[in-house]
């Protein structure tokens, strides 16, 4: 009796661009862009030669002062986790590095957050790196903004939705049709948040009200942002240096990308509805006992603040705390 053959598993999809990039071309002159990198997961192999220190003298090239706090504790499988940190700037959250474990066959994770991303301004050099000493892209989240919501926004996903634009196919209903989510802020302020794909499948779309999110009820501001990851997908080292073309070719509704941004406006912005935020809050908690204290040390403001100030961010402004030096000198701001 012969054997039933093993089932063969598919061959893993590779990333596109739907034909409209041209890696040569873009690693001489790369082009500017209607989306940019908001998250970045990868993997290298350590050795004798090249261990953890060498990844991190390399990192450096790209992520200036950047240092390692240890967390104590592993993650996702591997035995050891740092926190990646700014050098003046202790208590910066820019992601992590994480190595060691049998599983894990030698392999170290890189995950660099959204703020770290932002920082990185040689994305070509980086690919030529990644493409040179790094094994394979793990996650990438590809964003594309529209500060005055006229173009992207949630009723329009909604339509999307309804029209099959999310499916290669255009397909509505059935199993080929793109499944969508909404999460209503039911007119709170707070920030709607259409859901699209499933993050099991290794491809999720958000939509979503980022200046609401960040604390501004009155912002257009709306986000699209395409979470990769290597689940039965090969995405190539090109991404890093056209992100807009792969997002465009992520969903048929995308394709329309064409208005040029730069990074640097939305950190800016980012930073700027954050801290507006903090202080509208702070005037609320505390204004009145402000007034009272004022009056306390015969109108010396000096005084007052001296009673009141403590080291350090504040959480919610933690995450940008790399970029608030440059946005406070005027180095950062959504002109640049």
């Amino acid at each position: 009796m012969l054997a039933t053959p093993a089932a063969v598993p598919p061959a893993p999809r590779v990333v596109t661009t739907g034909g409209n990039y041209f890696p040569s071309k873009s690693i001489q002159s790369p082009s500017p862009q209607t989306a940019h990198i908001d998250w970045l997961g990868f993997t290298v192999t350590l050795s004798d030669t090249q261990h953890l220190d060498w990844l991190v003298q390399a990192l450096r090239r790209f992520i200036p002062r950047l240092v390692l706090t240890p967390t104590g504790k592993g993650w996702y499988g591997y035995k050891v986790c740092h926190t990646i940190t700014h050098a003046d700037l202790p208590k910066s959250d820019l992601g992590l590095i994480a190595h060691g474990g049998e599983s894990q066959r030698g392999t170290a994770t890189i995950q660099l957050n959204a703020q770290t991303c932002a920082m990185i301004t040689d994305w070509v050099g980086l690919k030529l790196w990644c493409e040179q000493n790094a094994k394979k892209i793990t996650r990438v989240d590809l964003a594309h903004d529209d500060m005055t919501g006229q173009v992207l926004n949630i009723e329009r996903g909604l339509q999307w939705l309804r029209d099959g634009l999310f499916s290669k196919n255009g397909a509505r209903q059935g199993p080929t049709a793109v499944k969508g989510r909404l999460i209503d802020d039911l007119d709170s302020g707070d920030g709607k948040t259409l859901y699209v794909g499933q993050r099991g499948s290794g491809k999720l779309l958000r939509i979503y009200e980022k200046g609401k999110q960040l604390g501004d009820v009155t912002s257009p501001w709306v986000r699209a942002e395409v979470e990769l990851k290597d689940k039965g997908r090969i995405i190539p080292w090109d991404v890093l240096v056209s992100p807009a073309n792969y997002l465009s070719d992520c969903y048929p509704c995308l394709n329309y990308l064409s208005a040029v941004q730069q990074k640097i406006k939305t950190i800016s912005k980012s930073v700027k509805i954050t801290l507006d935020s903090a202080v509208h809050h702070l005037r609320q908690m505390g204004g009145m006992l402000i007034n009272v204290m004022m009056q306390q040390h015969g109108g010396d403001a000096f005084a007052v603040v001296n009673d009141l100030k403590r080291e350090g961010i504040p959480k919610r402004l933690s995450s940008y705390a790399a970029h608030l030096p440059r946005y406070f000198d005027g180095g950062l701001n959504e002109n640049s």
